[in-house]
């Protein structure tokens, strides 16, 4: 059966090298399923060790609240309709106030409700992502001081993707006047937090109150490592058929000529399980020109590119069988939902 190996013992290592390293409380942003790991999985296995996690859409938020609900959750999306609003106070999700009248709203409904609701307020400081305006800044301290119904517990913001360290910078000191705004005006805000994977690695002192890690915490960085992470998760399958192939031969779906006679495994996996190939520009169903997988600890040639759903490797002059595994080094961002998950 085709499986999504997670190694929990690699994803909690690197968890705790990112905490040492940061020297900042850690909130895990398990958008997309957990970047392919599963949310709620995911969630479960580091809940003794952060004091929230982060999610973007509220049916996450709600399904990882159901799994666990003394876990606190940060809706990273504002919702400003009625019904969202009233799902994030019923299920007591920490909302993201992007806006006066979403203040409002938030601070209404949990009025209705006899509850206080959580909010952490979000800004954009000119990196393209929702949010107040550093402008606004005293104008939303002011509105939100007199909402009875709203705890304001964080405020963050989000830096442009590939910040170069001067743009950085610069984001960073127009944060830290939003702060000081906010002080001024009188409005306690609780944590502040503006880095993420990336920029908490390249720029400590963007670290602040709080890093929002993902990609990190599975070893997947898009710049040089620098904590020692491992990677976390394969995605493993077995071989389902062998055979030789005469040389002239054409194999898989793009028709790969076979040069000199081979033993020929097939692997019931395939791009339509989000089997892509790793390359230096990321993945991709083409990939370079050789790729390979791992079989009983050896490298092992894949023939031209993944199929649809099958995946076809050179195991000529190995000592191979139907049944042995094969597993696959692969970006979770893409693994099929519908693939099983193990955690070991």
């Amino acid at each position: 059966m085709t499986t999504l190996m997670v190694q929990t013992n690699r994803l909690l290592d690197n968890f705790k090298r990112i905490k040492k390293a940061a020297g900042s409380d850690i909130i895990p942003v398990l958008s997309g399923n957990g970047s392919g790991f599963g949310d709620t999985a995911i969630a479960s296995i580091l809940k003794d060790y952060v004091g929230m996690v982060a999610v973007s859409r509220i049916e996450e938020a709600v399904r990882i609240k159901t799994s666990d609900r003394m876990l606190e959750v940060l809706l990273l999306t504002p919702y400003s309709t009625e019904e969202e609003v009233r799902s994030i106070i019923e299920y007591d999700i920490t909302a993201t106030v992007a806006s006066n009248d979403s203040a409002v709203l938030l601070s209404g409904i949990a009025e209705q409700a006899g509850k206080q609701a959580r909010a952490h307020l979000k800004f954009d400081i000119g990196a393209g992502f929702f949010g107040f305006t550093p402008p606004e800044a005293a104008k939303a301290a002011q509105t939100i001081k007199y909402l009875k119904n709203i705890d304001i517990t964080g405020v963050y913001t989000e830096t442009a993707p590939k910040s170069g360290k001067k743009l950085a910078r610069m984001q960073y000191e127009s944060f830290l006047g939003i702060l000081q705004t906010l002080s001024r005006e009188g409005l306690t805000y609780g944590m502040a937090h503006i880095a993420a994977d990336e920029t908490a690695l390249m720029y400590p002192w963007m670290r602040m109150d709080a890093v929002r890690v993902s990609n990190s915490l599975y070893g997947r960085l898009n710049v040089k490592d620098k904590w020692g992470l491992d990677k976390v998760g394969r995605l493993v399958s077995n071989v389902c058929d062998m055979r030789w192939v005469r040389a002239g031969t054409t194999i898989g779906e793009q028709r790969v000529k076979i040069r000199s006679n081979k033993l020929v495994a097939a692997v019931p996996v395939g791009y339509a399980d989000g089997l892509l190939i790793s390359s230096d520009k990321g993945h991709s169903i083409f990939g370079g020109r050789k790729s390979y997988c791992d079989m009983s600890g050896r490298r092992v040639r894949i023939i031209g590119r993944p199929g649809y759903t099958t995946t076809h490797i050179d195991i000529t002059g190995m000592d191979c069988s139907v049944g042995d595994m094969v597993s696959f080094d692969v970006s979770p961002y893409y693994i099929n939902p519908l693939i099983r998950r193990e955690y070991v």
